[in-house]
């Protein structure tokens, strides 16, 4: 029996040694690109689905949604799984070859720059509106365009936006070598001529961030609509990691489940709260910047001063004076990003509204004891950075629309 068992198990052994080899032959000739990665074969991915017109974007070199789907339609219009993953079928399928290495004419070289980009001063355009456009500080506009806080920006007049990072993809053309027979049996190397390299300027995917001066996790996490959790795992970073500035962040997808439409006659103000409006076709016309408005939370009924810095898709605002700012901690009791709901008083309006409860980013009153700013979205408002309606703060404008 003992020996039954020993023959057994060796047997067994050998086996799963057989199917090792057989698997490293397998995939030996074979990469796997997905999402989430960089790399100059991702490049030369890009490349080849841009000339079967899937792919619309810059050869960038990094794998991201849009690369994702290209790789999809490509792996559907070919009888493959659509998994967007590229593994040696589609490379074959792709490139007739298992490695892109055998089949490249040219390489890709990947590089982050920081470059200076002309902007021209669009109608309604703040310092606070392009910096944030731009992920870049206010600071170093004022001062690279020799502009002061109290500086009028001139609808059509061009500025600097200086350090804006941009991908530099680098198309680089590989030298070939065609091995010729020549009488006498000696041979010579035919050097194919070398193009010039090219140099590509790209903006940043939408998934990836790249941090600034000021910036922590959780305000990141929050300009995207996405949970601290989700971006600190999606980095293998703990929740309270400290950032370092141009370290790069990958921005996970907004898993938060969106808000269930609701019956038509919800939309009945039954509370008589606030009034339901969209920030996109109303709040944001009313409320300017720099104007002050009242915010009244539900829950507690404090009342409290707030001025809008600026904000495009929604409104990013400080307490006016340091009694304000006391009251508003009152009702969180300590800084939050929690969501509450309120009434926001603007020009004779009540506007039912979401407000978060954490300082972050650039101040400008710098004697109302609150180091930065805080959101307040309305119907509809995005976050800034993933422009995604966020679910939960729109529960909380529902609330104070006397909705739920």
């Amino acid at each position: 029996m003992k020996k039954y068992f020993i023959k057994s198990t060796v047997l067994i052994i050998m086996i799963l040694a057989l199917f090792a080899v057989f698997a490293n032959i397998a995939y030996a000739d074979g990469n796997v690109y997905k999402k989430g990665e960089r790399s100059k074969e991702i490049a030369e991915i890009q490349k080849a689905l841009k000339e079967l017109k899937l792919f619309d974007e810059e050869a960038t070199g990094y794998f991201g949604d849009v690369t994702e789907a290209a790789v999809k339609k490509f792996q559907t219009l070919h009888k493959l799984t659509p998994d967007g993953v590229v593994g040696s079928g589609t490379l074959k399928a792709l490139f007739g070859k298992t490695s892109i290495s055998d089949t490249a004419t040219s390489r890709a070289e990947i590089e982050r720059k920081k470059v200076n980009v002309p902007y021209t001063i669009q109608d309604g355009d703040t310092i606070w509106d392009i910096a944030e456009k731009f992920n870049v500080t206010r600071a170093s506009i004022l001062k690279y365009n020799k502009l002061t806080e109290d500086s009028i920006l001139k609808v059509g007049k061009t500025i600097t936006i200086p350090d804006v990072i941009k991908i530099v993809v680098k198309i680089v053309p590989i030298q070939t070598e065609v091995t010729k027979p020549q009488p006498i049996s000696q041979t010579t190397m035919e050097t194919t001529p070398i193009a010039d390299t090219t140099e590509i300027l790209a903006d940043l995917p939408e998934d990836m961030y790249i941090v600034k001066e000021g910036d922590t996790l959780y305000a990141i996490a929050e300009d995207y609509g996405v949970t601290v959790k989700a971006l600190a795992e999606r980095n293998k970073l703990t929740e309270d990691a400290t950032l370092s500035i141009d370290q790069e962040l990958n921005i996970p997808e907004n898993t938060t489940p969106a808000a269930a439409p609701k019956a038509e006659k919800e939309t009945e103000n039954k509370l008589n709260l606030g009034e339901y409006l969209g920030w996109f076709d109303k709040v944001k016309s009313l409320f300017k910047n720099n104007a002050v408005a009242v915010v009244t939370d539900i829950k507690t009924g404090k009342t409290f001063q707030i001025k809008k810095l600026y904000g495009t898709n929604h409104a990013d605002v400080e307490p006016l004076t340091k009694e304000d700012t006391a009251i508003m901690k009152s009702i969180y009791g300590s800084w939050s990003w929690d969501r509450r709901a309120v009434l926001v008083a603007i020009d004779g309006k009540i506007i039912a509204g979401s407000m978060n409860g954490m300082p972050h980013g650039e101040e400008q009153i710098k004697d109302n004891n609150f180091k930065g700013q805080f959101c307040i979205h309305f119907k509809g408002s995005k976050t800034h950075k993933g422009n995604k309606v966020d679910a939960t703060h729109q529960a909380a404008v529902k609330q104070a629309a006397g909705m739920k």
